[in-house]
């Protein structure tokens, strides 16, 4: 735009002196060849010197007031040009400011006519500039209220101005980026809305009945105004239907339960239940009302078998009852219970309570289960105490059983404190969020757990206590009556013996001849080799298969020992089964008339009346 003020573009090919010498010449040549023409135009018409004088002045004067008005009519082209340059010299700096362009200055040597031909030309462009503009930020404008209309928001406020700032159609476009890109997401909300809407209707089972969900679900773009106000009330629409669903989903639910109950109750063929529920597919109020008839139809059959419904709910109690761990004062207070007629109240009643336990129950889910946690770690924990204080034990450790007994006692008692502490901290949970004390058994949880390790600590001292007496019992009497007495008698009163033990007690409780005989025979059947049997030196010669466990030839095969009268088995036997050495142990309690004979000659006489070393009844082997 700058050239059209070059200084070039506007010089003259020709100097102004050369054009008006030109031009005067010009003049006087027109002038003098019109003057002859007229000369002889005049004598040829024969004026005379006086109207030819009279004519030479009226020329004269017409061709001064013609030049006169050449004159005039340049000087105001001269005027003109001179009010063009100052106008269109003030509107190109004013255009040339607003416009923020900064175009330079025209040349000063140019003259008017340039000058006034240059600043018209870029006054012009820079009108065009700015309609250019006004043109664009009309577009811009309509842009934004269509946006606006659209999403019910209010355009941006832009200072008015006769000529559009850069910095104005800036913040116009960025608000109309803003529009876009909101319109985008409120589309996307509004289509998820919608739909979400549709399905509920259809769940529901009903058409929009509103305005408002008319123009939600028409396929017209642009009926639903996406602003604020509106999403918001479709949301909480979608919300209202959806709470509507929920109830029905959850009334689906209790008329299920409540009819699965009744089918059970009533013993309804399974392929008819399975046909009715098969037909119920969503929660739809048809539905609901399918499962309301078949309730009342149910219902009306249980009025008709009240007796067997009322002793199937007194059933169900009785579990729940144990379930809950009711205590005894509150299963009495529920005197239906305890009534022998049938009615409709006393159905009822027991229906309300079956559900309050039920209710109960299902709110206090995790204290039941851990609850049964403990009683399952309580439980075992008594079972290894038990198992621990039974002496049989110690023949049967292989596979290391008792190492792994010992592993999973103190992995139980490790435990139990740590379901303990979890169970309390669930009850404290449970009694901040309901306001009132959790009970077990009308007790609390502390006081439950606290009783039960004191009944236990008590049976145990108790059992204690017994063995203690019971150890003075048996010493009293073997001071009094001799050691073999005292153990016949316990042999033959405790009954953790096992029946080979009984079996040999009884057999030597007949006469001595009879006992030599069956021990004959027994040690025969079951390899044993003992010189009570055989003699001191000799022993039977027992035919054996070959172990590596055996000793190497040469190496006595046979202790030189006695038998060992005892009431306990051998350590190394554990119960029928041989040792993986030897054959099976037979031990027999003997009777004061054939203790003599099997009394070991190595072994003394017990002092003090108390059982010696070798009293009981052992076989090595």
């Amino acid at each position: 735009m700058s050239e059209l003020f070059s200084k070039d573009c506007f010089s003259p090919s020709y100097t102004e002196g050369s054009i008006m010498e030109e031009f005067e010449n010009e003049i006087i040549d027109e002038l003098r060849h019109i003057s002859a023409e007229l000369k002889e135009i005049w004598n040829e018409i024969g004026f005379d010197a006086k109207n030819c004088s009279v004519r030479q002045n009226r020329t004269r004067e017409l061709v001064t007031n013609l030049l006169k008005d050449v004159l005039v009519g340049e000087t105001s082209l001269r005027n003109q040009l001179a009010k063009s340059i100052e106008d269109n010299g003030k509107e190109f700096y004013h255009l040339n400011k607003e416009l923020g362009i900064c175009l330079p200055d025209p040349d000063d040597t140019l003259k008017l006519y340039d000058l006034e031909r240059c600043l018209r030309h870029k006054v012009a462009e820079l009108r065009t500039e700015v309609n250019k503009r006004r043109d664009t930020l009309r577009d811009l404008r309509d842009k934004e209220k269509e946006l606006c209309d659209r999403l019910s928001e209010e355009p941006c406020i832009i200072p008015k101005k006769p000529i559009p700032s850069k910095e104005d159609m800036e913040e116009v476009e960025r608000r109309i980026r803003t529009l876009e890109q909101e319109k985008t997401n409120r589309e996307k909300t509004f289509k998820r809305l919608k739909r979400n809407l549709s399905s509920l209707l259809e769940q529901l089972e009903l058409k929009p009945s509103y305005p408002f969900e008319h123009s939600i679900l028409s396929d017209i773009e642009g009926l639903f105004i996406l602003s604020c106000e509106n999403l918001q009330k479709l949301k909480q629409l979608n919300e209202d239907y959806d709470q509507k669903v929920k109830e029905n989903e959850c009334a689906c639910l209790q008329l299920h339960e409540q009819i699965r109950l009744l089918y059970d109750r009533l013993e309804v063929d399974p392929v008819e239940r399975d046909n009715f529920f098969a037909s119920i597919n969503s929660p739809t109020p048809s539905v609901l009302t399918t499962l309301q008839r078949e309730l009342e139809r149910l219902e009306e059959l249980k009025r008709q078998n009240m007796s067997r419904f009322i002793n199937q709910l007194r059933r169900e109690l009785e579990i729940l009852w144990e379930k809950c761990h009711i205590c005894e004062r509150e299963r009495n207070s529920f005197l239906p219970y305890f009534t022998e007629g049938y009615t409709e109240e006393i159905l009822e009643a027991h229906d309300n309570e079956v559900m309050r336990l039920n209710a109960y129950f299902n709110d206090h889910k995790q204290i039941f289960m851990k609850i049964k946690q403990r009683h399952e770690v309580w439980n075992k924990l008594v079972q290894l105490e038990e198992k621990a204080n039974d002496p049989n034990r110690l023949f049967g450790n292989r596979g290391c059983s008792l190492l792994q007994e010992e592993k999973e006692r103190k992995r139980v008692k490790n435990e139990l404190p740590r379901v303990e502490k979890e169970l309390e901290e669930l009850v404290l949970a449970s009694e901040a969020k309901h306001g009132k004390p959790f009970l077990i058994d009308d007790k609390t949880i502390s006081d439950y757990i606290t009783d039960q390790w004191h009944k236990y600590n008590e049976q145990k001292a108790q059992e204690k206590k017994v063995r203690q007496n019971n150890r003075v019992k048996q010493l009293n009497s073997e001071s009094r009556l001799g050691p073999n007495s005292t153990k016949r008698r316990l042999a033959r009163n405790d009954s953790m013996r096992n029946s080979k033990l009984r079996r040999i007690g009884e057999e030597h409780s007949m006469a001595h001849s009879s006992i030599a005989d069956g021990i004959q025979r027994r040690s025969e059947r079951e390899n044993i080799r003992s010189s009570v049997v055989h003699g001191h030196k000799k022993t039977p010669l027992v035919k054996r298969r070959v172990s590596p466990r055996y000793p190497p030839p040469g190496l006595p095969k046979t202790p030189m020992t006695l038998p060992r009268i005892s009431t306990r088995r051998s350590p190394r036997v554990h119960g029928n089964r041989r040792s993986p050495r030897n054959s099976t142990v037979t031990r027999t309690i003997t009777t004061p008339s054939s203790s003599r004979a099997l009394r070991s000659p190595y072994a003394g006489p017990s002092r003090l009346g108390t059982p010696s070393r070798w009293s009981k009844l052992s076989f090595l082997i």
